[in-house]
């Protein structure tokens, strides 16, 4: 990842990550593949907690101590991960119990036209919330802080997410 002291380019980096993981994970469901969607949804929830866990415990922190939080406060940030996190634990229920019925032909294509179309919701509330983080949060952590301290949480975030996400 280029310029390990900026956060907005780290976590940039990870954003794309995460939205190719979710493609994945879509691609799975269009083609009727629910084994393979669920597991993908997997790697995109295990790459999105860690990208979370680091947002919550280093950067929301931080950015609550800042004079100028970059246009949101940090309690958005939170709220949005909250309500991403209860939008994919339903997301896993649906599908689980999707795969269980075994569904073919017209019903089943029914069942995933369903399925994508509540997952907008996921998508939506990500892409905006990864916009806000990389107009908001990141600049103004990486304007407002040293780079000694950004590098210092950023590269044990980058061995892990490197170890988690293959990107």
């Amino acid at each position: 990842m280029s310029d390990p002291a900026s956060l907005k380019t780290v976590i940039a980096r990870c954003h794309q990550a995460l939205n190719q993981l979710f493609f994945v994970h879509q691609e799975a469901v269009l083609l009727g593949e629910l084994p393979r969607a669920i597991d993908a949804l997997h790697q995109f929830t295990s790459a999105l907690n860690l990208h979370k866990d680091f947002e919550d415990t280093q950067l929301l922190t931080r950015l609550e101590e800042l004079d100028d939080p970059g246009g949101w406060p940090a309690s958005l940030y939170g709220h949005e991960h909250n309500k991403i996190t209860s939008l994919l634990t339903q997301l896993e229920k649906d599908l689980l119990r999707l795969n269980a019925r075994e569904l073919s032909g017209t019903a089943l294509r029914i069942e995933l036209i369903e399925l994508l179309d509540r997952e907008k919701s996921i998508k939506g509330l990500c892409e905006h919330h990864q916009e806000r983080e990389e107009a908001g949060m990141l600049p103004a952590l990486d304007e407002q802080t040293d780079a000694a301290w950004r590098k210092a949480i950023i590269e044990p975030f980058i061995a892990e997410w490197q170890a988690t996400v293959a990107d």
